[in-house]
């Protein structure tokens, strides 16, 4: 007994280090059985990946592929075995003017199944600013790293490919330039575009989160009789103004109609931010997100192209961002509403009090308070967001999962391309799973 107890006042007073030596553990502080789990899954899968990618030509070019590797330059120019003449000579004029700065490019010529054979250059030259678009004899090669100051924005790049060539690579290598490869790789396809689409889709989607959350809080059934009278003058004002602008609306039928229409708007403007918030959230929940992704892209995009006369073009990027942002709006609008709930109305009570108005209530007292409790359930959704980005790729939008696929249909090894895929993204979300575990602990209350 006496034992027992000289054994738990010792571990009392043992610092983490010393009391695992106590057990015999060789100094380790942080005992297995209390070792995360995401801790031993991203060990297990970083060493899998690094001998994979060590030891596996095709995993390691997928990995690069899919990374859209290197940052640090672009292909300008892929001129194929047909354009080379029969002594290998090549020409090429840039087609696209080159912006004012300096540059660095460099060719590369390569033979069957892709072997590096030679390289040619390099290309140290210097694009004025105003410099016109005109042809001009082919750059010659500055071994001594000059830089020449040319004439024209659309330089012209000539040399001999040596006997074999495929095809030659006229690259622009900016290296040194790190503003360029930070450019590059934001907009380099595979990871980073996913990664990018996820960011900005995100903050989107947090804000229309916000306040559709907001309007969820509002009274569904407000006394519509204070300030009914000013709400209508206010719509006939209104619909006035809008018979100056539309005069299609001048004739009698549609002037009723739209007039009946604001006025009722108007006399039911209290009760509208509940009724619009929770048509939108209903809505939104109720339809799968790749409905809605495949809906904004060849649905309301082509729509609006061909209203505006191509003035308005949501291809690609745009349409990737407004449909995932549409839709995880509403999944965050009642994770707004939930937290905003969650404080007691006392607080709310006590803010008016003070004379606070209700915008000023809730941007100081009650949001804040929200905003602590519903960062756990926030990061879930940013988790569930990153994979979901796998969705776009039914819009032809080069992000991870259209990169691997791509990847695939060029070396027709799927095994490969799918576990590259698939490691990557688990990665990615274990990593944010670990920061909002993180994100959850810090921003705990202390009577929790």
């Amino acid at each position: 007994m006496d034992e027992q107890k000289k054994t738990d006042d010792l571990s009392t007073i043992l610092s983490p280090d010393e009391k695992a030596r106590h057990r015999g553990r060789l100094g380790l502080a942080i005992p297995w059985e209390h070792m995360p789990w995401w801790v031993i899954i991203t060990a297990i899968i970083a060493i899998f990946v690094f001998f994979s990618i060590v030891n596996n030509d095709y995993y390691r070019n997928a990995f690069y592929f899919i990374f859209d590797f290197p940052w640090n330059q672009d292909v300008v120019q892929n001129i194929q075995k047909t354009k080379i003449g029969e002594d290998g000579s090549w020409s090429y004029q840039m087609s696209t003017p080159l912006d004012p700065g300096k540059y660095y490019f460099r060719v590369e010529y390569y033979g069957e199944d892709k072997v590096l054979l030679g390289e040619d250059g390099p290309y140290y030259f210097e694009i004025p600013k105003g410099a016109p678009e005109e042809e001009q004899p082919p750059l010659e090669p500055s071994p001594d790293g000059t830089y020449v100051v040319l004439s024209t924005s659309t330089p012209t790049f000539a040399g001999k490919a040596p006997p074999g060539t495929k095809n030659v690579l006229l690259i622009d290598d900016f290296h040194g330039n790190i503003l360029r490869i930070l450019e590059r790789a934001w907009n380099a396809r595979g990871v980073m575009m996913t990664i990018k689409v996820t960011i900005i889709s995100f903050l989107v989607a947090l804000v229309l989160g916000l306040i559709f959350g907001i309007m969820r809080v509002a009274d569904g059934s407000p006394d519509l009789r204070p300030g009914l009278w000013k709400r209508l003058a206010f719509g006939a004002a209104f619909f006035a103004l809008l018979l100056v602008v539309m005069p299609d609306w001048r004739t009698p039928k549609s002037a009723i109609f739209f007039f009946l229409g604001i006025e009722a708007f108007f006399a039911l403007l209290p009760a509208m931010p509940y009724t619009l918030s929770t048509l939108y959230v209903e809505i939104v929940r109720g339809v799968p997100m790749l409905v809605i992704i495949l809906y904004m892209g060849f649905a309301v995009t082509p729509a609006l192209r061909n209203a505006t006369d191509g003035n308005i073009d949501l291809r690609g990027l745009p349409a990737a961002v407004i449909g995932l942002a549409f839709g995880y709006g509403a999944y965050m609008a009642e994770v707004f509403r939930a937290g905003i709930q969650s404080i007691p109305k006392g607080q709310m009570e006590a803010a008016r009090s003070l004379g606070m108005t209700y915008s000023q209530a809730m941007r100081l007292v009650i949001l804040p308070q929200a905003i602590r409790l519903i960062l756990p359930p926030l990061g879930n959704d940013l988790i569930a967001m990153l994979k979901d980005t796998s969705l776009i790729s039914v819009i032809a939008l080069p992000e991870m999962l259209q990169s691997g696929r791509l990847w695939i249909s060029r070396n027709f090894r799927a095994f490969e391309g799918f576990n590259t895929v698939m490691i990557l993204y688990l990665i990615m979300t274990l990593f944010l799973s670990m920061m909002v575990r993180v994100v959850e602990r810090r921003s705990k209350l202390p009577s929790k």
